[in-house]
């Protein structure tokens, strides 16, 4: 009895499958199909364009700076791939790292940190481009008459190109021009301190990134939430503390967005010292012209690569590139432990 109904069990579940429904293809979505198509037409050269310049670039100039290529010296851009330098295969790594004349071997590392440092001095304009960003910002919030017209004048710099801004700048500090003479200060004379050279630069850069700052710290102040402002007021707190812990904490992600971008650029500036201070002469001379107090540090790799050291200013390439990595881990490493706090 027991077989048979374990019989009748598999029929009924046998003629169940017999009665379900024939699964059919699906049918391609034509327009979508379409859709997709065209998509990948239009990023089509936005990712040869990454993965040529960027990708396959940072691959052979990884691979380079541990050969010997010199410019002038390899026929082919081939044989340069394949001359391993003889002194090693780290040698170049091994040279930015040694003295001049130590060993009894030239080395460049008095020119490495030298403009290295020049660079992090050039940093020195993020805070300040970022607390006057933030002061600048909160005025725009306001109920302030013409503030769509203030916000105008402070993005144009933005816009405007930074050839004509260093020429108007090299006008404005350099020898005659409205500094020296109305107020007798030429930051850029001959015999002035570096210091006080680099800080013409600052201000360039920080004038010139005021508007897109202020743009970002807009933005996110307007997205502040104002219940949490209205709660404070009624219990009687005070501007100043309405703005340090309820304003600031929401626009953090805001600033911290501003501060990782800026330091990403400010490790990479180059331009406006170069359109400034004149082009940056090639290396083995900087250490005993003088020259190398305002170079920073992509202005030597560009003199490097000038010379036609190809391998060496490819390895200098590659250790911007981790100075920079490891500024933006360590800064995610502190919001993540911000966040836990």
């Amino acid at each position: 009895m027991e077989n048979k109904n374990i019989a009748l069990a598999q029929e009924a579940a046998y003629a169940d499958e017999l009665t379900q429904p024939v699964p059919q293809k699906r049918k391609i979505n034509r327009a979508k199909l379409q859709e997709n198509i065209w998509g990948w037409i239009f990023v089509s050269a936005l990712v040869l364009g990454t993965t040529v310049f960027v990708y396959i670039a940072f691959i052979l100039s990884l691979w380079i700076s541990f050969t010997d290529y010199d410019a002038f010296i390899m026929t082919t851009f081939w044989e340069g791939l394949g001359s391993i330098h003889p002194d090693g295969f780290w040698h170049w790594y091994q040279y930015m790292f040694t003295a001049e004349g130590a060993y009894g071997v030239a080395g460049e590392m008095e020119d490495f940190w030298g403009t290295l440092g020049t660079t992090c001095f050039y940093l020195i304009g993020i805070p300040i481009g970022m607390v006057l960003s933030l002061g600048i910002a909160v005025l725009m919030t306001r109920d302030i008459k013409l503030s769509g017209t203030f916000r105008v004048i402070y993005y144009i710099p933005t816009v405007a190109s930074t050839v004509s801004i260093a020429v108007m700048w090299t006008n404005l500090f350099g020898d005659g021009g409205f500094m020296a003479t109305v107020f007798g200060i030429n930051l850029l004379a001959a015999g002035t301190h570096p210091a006080l050279q680099k800080m013409c630069v600052i201000l360039l850069t920080v004038w010139k990134g005021l508007g897109g700052t202020v743009v970002l710290f807009v933005a996110g102040l307007n997205g502040v939430n104002a219940s949490y402002h209205e709660a404070a007021e009624i219990d009687g707190a005070n501007a100043w503390s309405i703005f340090w812990r309820i304003t600031m904490p929401q626009l953090y992600p805001t600033i911290f967005y501003v501060l990782v971008t800026s330091v990403i650029g400010g490790m990479q500036i180059f331009i406006e010292p170069n359109l400034i201070f004149g082009n940056y002469p090639a290396t083995g001379n900087m250490a005993t012209s003088g020259t190398r107090d305002n170079i920073p540090f992509v202005g030597y790799i560009f003199g490097v690569f000038n010379n036609g050291e190809w391998a060496h200013a490819s390895a200098l390439g590659i250790i911007l590139a981790i100075i920079i990595f490891l500024l933006t881990l360590i800064q995610f490493a502190l919001d993540a432990r911000r966040d836990k706090a």
